[in-house]
Parts: structure tokens; sequence; C-alpha cells
């Protein structure tokens, strides 16, 4: 679905599957390809238009999305595994050289059925050489496929069929489909396999399809067809179990084989492509550019169903103006109806828990459904998105549904997409197309904020959400913004103008956070209202951290009692009790101050305790502490070095993502304070257990780290130099 660096990860996240073998194969990764030529409708034999007189129906089919190998598979032979959807009494392959630059011959092709599940056997009698034109060898030109002739193979519904080729020479790159989501077979020992009834002459396996792009059937119902389905990897089965053919079109053909409605007897094609897009090309070329040779070329194509959007709303580019996305859509529907189809439009499915989700990108989501549904572009509207979203969070799928990713369903998630299309609904051309219906007066909905975390410190804190509503329709809306957290809400007005289809207005709000809020995720939902009694709704979450914090007017002292993890003060009656230098020696209690509230160096601290077998300081290695969420002028340590002085650096975690490097510089305990290093405590003595009380005097400093003043810091990550001990942290808020 990405055209850049992310095409194979992000949204198709493995969606290349090249050749594999034990003695890897010169293919693991696709080439570079010039764009498909549309066939040539030269010769009789070229792939260059459907049949549309019922003599030729596709039983299945895969959309060619790129080329691999930059030399083409020599001395290669390719056993593809397709599974078909509608049975025939003989059967013609389609082979393609779409993506390549170079002719590609195919010394030998053959079909057969499948022996066995997991086998690259073929069944006893089944298997038939296919020709064409009547001769074994075909050369297809660069950008160019052919159909065979036919041959005489009886196919089932739902039959595992065999395509093999071979190809013998060098070519350019290799036209195929990366996704898969079933084994096909491969040998690379340059010898002809194509004829093998065994599985031992081909032993290596591939999740993706090469070269055969279609396969039809000679219908046993007169009145057969196919519906296609074009789409992206939502589509193509992503996700869905490998050699199951779960896919949602794999689900729609089963159900239409036990149907007996107006499409009993039709195949299904799947057109989809993993992260294919309506108006860029990247994961194969865009929708809208591929119609021709995916869809409308299908033999027998009577009825397409478009599930498309995703791609181009939540990769980058990421295009958030539903009207280009609609527009495409419209095309789409527009060029499939000139061409005597059928066509049925599936909403887009929810995503909210993606990687790159956010409430731009449902908000252009929600538009181009709504137009989906309300615009009368389409025979009928199959609703993806009811299908398979979380009542109780729309934006978000059903976990049972979801695969886990959160945009890609399971199986489970594919069979509930398959349910939800009316069979009635995919019908012949000749049936009465409804009257569109138009657009709604009034269609508003409203996308949530991104997630928030506030810190609370003793005091109530504000957090700042920005939802964002859309309006379909002209006119102005006028309206109130509820937003409520824990059940607390603040209301305030909006006036959302639309000019034309649609209109989008942000909605700023300020969520009150009480000091007393728990720790964790809470709900915040905000709730559009408008004066005609429309209503949207959509909720956001905020995550509630707590830290200890007492506050005095320009002050807030934390509490690092949960942090610290090291006994530094000893006592006369337990000299050893602490190790502050690792060489036994520890400040001495009775010369510290006593553990709570303190003034030192003109600045509030909350000191720890002195008492024998308790931990009192913070050894510095790296770890991030979290600070309260307040607007703060310095961050000011109280602490001490050993082994010498240190010089290192603090990073200091904004709310808004930002970080800053703080210099840190920190005197030696009994060497004295660095220069502008206030001494916070001047302690005469100190303890070891094998010595008692003992000189030098040592010391504990107060030094001052400066903050962006305007803006909130949300942690300090430490040095990693063990050799330093902090025994309290202020945030000063007085600058």
């Amino acid at each position: 679905m990405r055209r850049y660096a992310t095409l194979f990860v992000l949204f198709v996240l493995a969606a290349v599957f090249p050749l594999s073998a034990a003695a890897a194969a010169p293919v693991t990764a696709p080439a570079t390809a010039s764009p498909p030529a549309e066939p040539s409708a030269a010769e009789p034999e070229t792939a260059s238009a459907p049949a549309r007189d019922g003599s030729w129906v596709g039983t299945w089919s895969a959309a060619a999305n790129g080329g691999t190998g930059e030399t083409g598979y020599a001395g290669y032979t390719i056993r593809n595994l397709v599974h078909t959807s509608v049975s025939g009494q003989r059967v013609r392959v389609k082979l393609s050289n779409a993506f390549g630059t170079k002719p590609v011959l195919f010394a030998h092709t053959t079909v057969g059925l499948q022996r066995l599940p997991g086998s690259a056997a073929i069944a006893p009698g089944t298997l038939r050489d296919v020709t064409f034109g009547g001769s074994r060898a075909v050369t297809i030109a660069a950008g160019e496929e052919r159909y065979s002739d036919p041959v005489a193979l009886p196919i089932a519904d739902a039959a595992n069929l065999f395509v093999t080729t071979y190809t013998p020479d060098p070519s350019g790159p290799v036209t195929y489909h990366s996704l898969g989501a079933t084994t096909s077979y491969f040998a690379t020992d340059g010898t002809d396999h194509a004829s093998d009834t065994g599985a031992d002459g081909l032993p290596s396996t591939t999740q993706s399809w090469h070269y055969v792009t279609e396969v039809d059937v000679e219908p046993v119902r007169a009145e057969a067809g196919a519906v296609v389905t074009l789409g992206d990897s939502i589509t193509d089965g992503f996700n869905s179990t490998t050699d199951a053919n779960r896919r949602w079109p794999d689900r729609l053909a089963a159900r239409l084989s036990a149907s007996h409605g107006p499409a009993a007897g039709f195949g299904v094609l799947n057109a989809g492509i993993s992260g294919n897009r309506i108006l860029l090309d990247g994961a194969g070329v865009a929708a809208t550019t591929r119609l021709d040779r995916d869809v409308l070329q299908r033999s027998g194509a009577r009825t397409l169903i478009v599930l498309e959007g995703i791609n181009d709303i939540q990769q980058t580019p990421h295009q958030l103006d539903p009207n280009k996305i609609i527009a495409g859509l419209q095309e789409i529907a527009d060029r499939a109806h000139t061409a005597g189809l059928r066509v049925l439009g599936g909403t887009v499915t929810p995503f909210e828990g993606w990687n790159t989700y956010d409430p731009d990108e449902e908000a252009a989501r929600q538009g181009v459904n709504d137009w989906i549904r309300s615009s009368g572009a389409f025979d009928a509207v199959v609703d993806f998105d009811a299908a398979v979203r979380d009542p109780a969070d729309p934006h978000r799928m059903l976990p049972e549904y979801d695969s886990g990713d959160h945009l890609h369903p399971g199986d489970v998630g594919y069979q509930a997409m398959a349910d939800a299309i009316d069979l009635s609904a995919l019908g012949r051309p000749g049936l009465v197309r409804p009257a569109p219906q138009g657009p709604p007066a009034r269609s508003l909905s409203v996308a949530a904020a991104p997630a928030r975390t506030v810190v609370i410190a003793g005091r109530p804190a504000t957090v700042s959400f920005t939802s964002r509503a859309t309006v379909q329709g002209p006119g102005t809306v006028r309206g109130t913004l509820s937003v409520a957290l824990d059940g607390a809400s603040r209301q305030s007005s909006f006036a959302l103008p639309s000019q034309g289809r649609f209109a989008q207005l942000d909605l700023p709000q300020e969520v009150q956070v009480p000091a007393t809020t728990a720790a964790g995720t809470h709900r915040v939902t905000f709730t559009v209202r408008t004066t005609t009694g429309g209503t949207a709704t959509a909720e956001a979450t905020l995550d509630v951290e707590r830290v200890g914090c007492e506050q005095t007017d320009d002050a807030c002292t934390l509490d690092l009692t949960a942090a610290y993890d090291h006994d530094s003060i000893a006592s006369a009656a337990h000299p050893g009790d602490g190790d502050f230098d690792g060489l036994g020696w520890s400040y001495a209690a009775e010369t510290l101050p006593a553990a709570g509230p303190v003034v030192l160096a003109g600045t509030p601290f909350a000191f720890p305790s002195g008492t024998d077998g308790a931990d009192n300081t913070v050894t510095a290695h790296g770890q991030t502490l979290p600070l309260p969420g307040l607007h703060a002028g310095d961050l000011r340590l109280l602490s001490a070095a050993s082994g010498g002085a240190v010089d290192a650096t603090a990073t200091v975690t904004y709310a808004d993502g930002s970080t800053a490097s703080l210099p840190l510089h920190v005197g030696d305990w009994a060497t004295g304070p660095r220069t502008g290093e206030d001494v916070a405590v001047a302690a005469p003595y100190r303890y070891r257990a094998d010595a008692g009380r003992d000189g030098p005097s040592v010391d504990v400093y107060a030094d001052t780290l400066a903050l962006d003043p305007a803006r909130t810091p949300r942690s300090i990550t430490l040095p990693d130099q063990t050799r330093l001990q902090l025994f309290a942290v202020t945030l000063h808020q007085g600058g």
C-alpha cells in the first residue's frame, strides 16, 4: 500500500514473497520494472477484452503487482497453486509478461489438479499440456499477456489447480503477485519438470504467484459470470491463514457456490494488491490505472466490488482530502458502469490502533464512507466498516475480528466481511439499478484527538485536546461540543460552514484533570450536538501518571522514595550500615537534616531518611525519572559524587515530545564544590565500619539545571554515571 520505503513494510508488512528454496534462488527482491503496457488487441489470442458471451468465465485471478528478478528465471519450473471458485468442463490460463522488459519464452506449460494438500504432486489422470495457438511453446513480448488454447479438464467449484511453467532462457523481470498466502512449488535445476506428476522434482516453495494471472473455465451454468474484487491488502488477504483460502473473496465464493440467487454460479476473481492505492502508484499501479487489465478485461466479469482508500489515507504521502479519494472512486464506478458491470462500493474499515492513526486520518475515512453510503454512485453498498467495527469503539475493529495489527482482519474478520455482502445485489448487468438517493441534507462526524499523557503532582492539571468535526452537505451547522472525563464535562459552541461537499473544523478544548484522578488510562468522550438534533461522538485516551510532589508557592519537591536504590547514610550505632563511595564510607546521619521538608541553599527539598537499612539516594545509571506536569524555570538537584567530580549530561523530555540536554557538573563529596556550585550540607565527618567516625569533612551539593519555562517537562533522564548519587530533586517554578 505504500509507495516509498515502507512500501512492503508498514501496510504490506511482508508482502514480497519471492521464490525461496534450500538452494537460494537469485530472486530475493523485486526488480524495478517499467509500467505495464495495456494488452494489445491486434491478435485474437492476446488478452484484450473480457468474454461477454458466456463462453468463458474467470474462476481464479491474481493482480500482478510488479516484476521480480533482474534477469528472469532461466531454467526454472514453477508450479503455481490456484484455488478455483466456479466449475467448468474446459479451462484456459492467462500468462503475463505485463511487468517484463524483455520477451519471455514459455517452453512448456501444464495444468493438473493437486493430489494432496501440502504437496506438489498432481492427481492421477489430471495432467494436461497447455498450448498456445496449437504450439506447446509461446513467447510473450514485454508488457503483454496471452490466453492459452482451451484444455479439456473438468474443474469443480473449489478445486486446487496447478499451473506449471518452464522458462529455459534469461529474460527481464518476472511478472508476479507477491502476497499469495498459498504455497506454490518450484525447481531451479534447468530441467523441465512441467510434466512431473510427483513432487520430488519441485522441492522449493514460494508464497507468490509467478507469470499466471487468470484461470478461466467454460462454465457448466449458462448464466455464469464473475465478481471481481478490487482492493488492497485487506482484499488480498494479508494475515489470513496460509493455504486455507480464508480471504474475504474466498469466503464470498463459498457463499455463492452454495446459493440459489441471481448470482448463483458466479466465480470470484481477486484483484487485491497489498499496499495498493486509488490515486498513486507504488504497490502495483494505482487502482484507477489498473482497472482495465485487472477488472474490466477479466473473463465473464459482471459485478465489481471495490474496497480501496485506506492506504491513500494512512500511508505517506497522506491524502487527507476525502474529495480526492472520492473522485477516484467515482471514476472507477463510472468506467465500470460504462463497461456494463454492476458496481458495489465497500466502506473503508476502521483502523484505530494502527501506527499512523490520528484524527485527521479518521476524519478522511469518515468522509469517504459518508459519500459511499449516500452518494448513489454505486448499485449497492457493502458496509464493511459496520460489519467489523467494535460497537463500543467504532473507530476500532472488534477484537475478535482483528488480526492483531488493528488494520487487517484475521480469518474471523474476513468471514464477517464476506457475510456482509448481499448476494442478491451482485446480480447481472441487466438488473435495474436503484435510483441514486443523493447525499443527505446533513452528515456530521467527529474524530477524536490523539492520546495524551498528564502527570498529576498534587495539583489539578489541564490537558489540551483538539478534535475534528466533518460535515457533509452545504450550509452552516451550528452546535455544541462537550468533552467529558470521568463524568465531568465542559461545553463550547461552534459553527461549521460548508460551501461544498465537505468541510472540516478543528475544535480545541481544555480538559481539567482533578488532583484526585487515579493513575491509569481514562477515556475522554467528545460529543457533538447540532441545533437540528444531530449527534456524533468519538473517544480519545488520557493516560494519567501520578508523581509524589509537595508544592509550595514556587516549588515542587519530588518524592523519590520509589526511586531510591542505595544506602549512603550510616549512624554512630552502625557505622558500616551505608556505603556512599563504594569503599565503605558513608555520610553520618546526625550531620544531615532530618527526613522531610527542608530548605537548603535557598531551595526547599524533601530530604531522605537516614534510618539504618533504608535506601536514601538514587544512583545515576541512565534511568528516567518522571516529573510533574508543571511549567518550571529550573530543576534543582541535591547530590554528590565520589571518586572525583562528575561532568555529564542529563536529558529533559517535555510534554510536546521535544528534548533538551542539560549540562551536569557535580563535585566530589570530599574535595569541595565546583565553581558556581552551592554547598547544601557541610558534614564535619563521615563513617566507615572499620574506622568509625573519621575525617575529612564531606559535602552535599545543590546544583541548578535550567529548563524552558514555556514548556512542560515530563521527565529527566540521568547520565550513566554510577559515581553520582541524588538525595533529592525539586522543580523550581520561580525561574
